[in-house]
């Protein structure tokens, strides 16, 4: 029984902080009317999410009817994410076979080593004022000098095998078969896939407002990397 309470403090624990908005480590990039972002999330995608871990807990604790609200939630929250997928989501070369992949959560991490000083702190925010802008070549000409490794780190959602995840698990919890709609909901939250990449890299793929206003910028979605994703953040079985 103490194992099993462990297990749900955990999900618990990762509804609450794995799908926060954008959460920076040194650049934070506001998200208002006139500034740019240079990830966008979805905010459906990143709801459906929070809602199919609620809805595991849900079943743990014998409350069939509130996971199945909570499943209901997640569909509704999965199609709206998907009338948005063409402008967020991204297809991978190691995830082909899963379809578009919507971003749910984003992190930007600076190493450990890299000791941020008042002159440092100047130049960071001369990165954030151009990326805020859309001035993506500004902010690298800024930031390569500066010698500092930040990593950009995502968490993607293949739509299509979450939706079908999600619908299996409502018929099977209507058939009274708790075990293995919870075991469906894990499958989903097994499919979301963590990439990293350097923030660098990532910036150089973007276009620049410039670019953007000539029209010769294709799209504002950069590949994935093409080194292997990191692994996935696994849900414990119960």
């Amino acid at each position: 029984m103490e194992a099993m309470m462990n297990i749900r403090k955990t999900l618990l624990a990762i509804t609450g902080v794995a799908f926060v908005s954008l959460s920076l480590a040194v650049l934070a990039v506001e998200h208002n009317a006139n500034e740019r972002a240079f990830i966008r999330l979805s905010d459906d995608g990143a709801k459906a999410a929070r809602t199919i871990s609620l809805a595991r807990v849900a079943i743990f604790d014998g409350q069939p009817q509130e996971a199945h609200k909570l499943l209901d939630q997640a569909k509704t929250a999965l199609a709206a994410a998907a009338k948005d997928a063409n402008k967020l989501a991204i297809k991978t070369v190691q995830h082909s076979d899963m379809g578009p992949m919507i971003p749910i959560d984003a992190r930007l991490t600076m190493g450990e080593a890299y000791v941020l000083t008042p002159e440092k702190k100047a130049e960071i925010d001369k990165v954030n004022e151009h990326l805020k802008k859309g001035e993506t070549k500004k902010a690298l000409e800024v930031l390569r000098p500066l010698d500092v490794q930040l990593t950009l780190t995502a968490v993607f959602m293949p739509l299509d095998p979450t939706a079908k995840a999600v619908d299996h698990a409502e018929k099977l919890l209507t058939d009274s078969k708790y075990y293995e709609a919870n075991l469906m909901l894990k499958k989903a939250e097994d499919s979301w896939v963590v990439d990293s990449q350097s923030f660098v890299d990532y910036l150089e793929k973007l276009p620049d407002s410039d670019k953007q206003a000539t029209g010769t910028a294709h799209s504002s979605r950069p590949e994935a990397t093409s080194k292997q994703p990191e692994a996935t953040s696994k849900q414990p079985e119960k």
